[in-house]
């Protein structure tokens, strides 16, 4: 959630920084978020500051992929003050073979939080997933961040989950695992997960 843009992989790890829970509702960018044209390295530092660790995730040593689409919440003024990124996945559940939106680079200014940031980001980046007629949001978060996706309609993936990591290694996944359905009646299927990538 991730992005587990951690610091480790750039402006595209896979979890979140920050806290918050509104909700932005409609399509597309939701009130107070807007699809951003870039967003990288400087983008993040202007949120979270020079921090080499923003995201709590170095200890893992693992690479993530960057996020493709982005949404953010600017201050008066123009200063970005909440990101969140999407990355289309797929993946195998089960034996099923299925699409899903990786969710992750949640992060909200340190002095925002608390202001319901995150979910407004979140939220605007599902609806926009929503649009694009995918089934299934899925992110990794550290546990303490777990209440706060759940609030936001993210339910835990019990089965172990395997992703892919440089030199065709395959670890299991460290963080909590969760998802969301993006259509009605979307069900998660039972079964462990593998991702068929790098984590997002």
């Amino acid at each position: 959630m991730n992005d587990h843009d951690f610091a480790i992989a750039g402006a595209g790890a896979g979890a979140e920084a920050g806290t918050g829970a509104a909700s932005a509702p409609g399509t597309g960018a939701g009130p107070g978020a807007e699809l951003l044209a870039q967003y990288g390295k400087p983008e993040q530092e202007e949120i979270l500051g020079p921090d080499p660790d923003a995201y709590g995730v170095a200890h893992l040593g693992m690479t993530f992929l960057p996020k493709e689409i982005h949404f953010g919440v600017r201050a008066e003024g123009g200063r970005l003050v909440a990101h969140t990124g999407l990355r289309p996945v797929t993946l195998t559940v089960g034996g099923t073979d299925l699409e899903a939106m990786g969710v992750g680079g949640v992060c909200v200014a340190p002095a925002r939080r608390g202001q319901g940031l995150a979910g407004t980001v979140v939220t605007a980046a599902l609806d926009h997933a929503r649009g694009l007629g995918v089934r299934y949001a899925l992110l990794f978060c550290r546990p303490q961040k777990v209440a706060l996706y759940r609030s936001l309609g993210f339910r835990e993936v019990v089965e172990a989950v395997t992703v892919e990591q440089p030199e065709g290694r395959l670890v299991e996944m460290p963080l909590r695992t969760m998802w969301a359905p993006l259509a009605q009646g979307a069900t998660w299927p039972e079964g462990p997960v593998r991702l068929r990538s790098l984590p997002f």
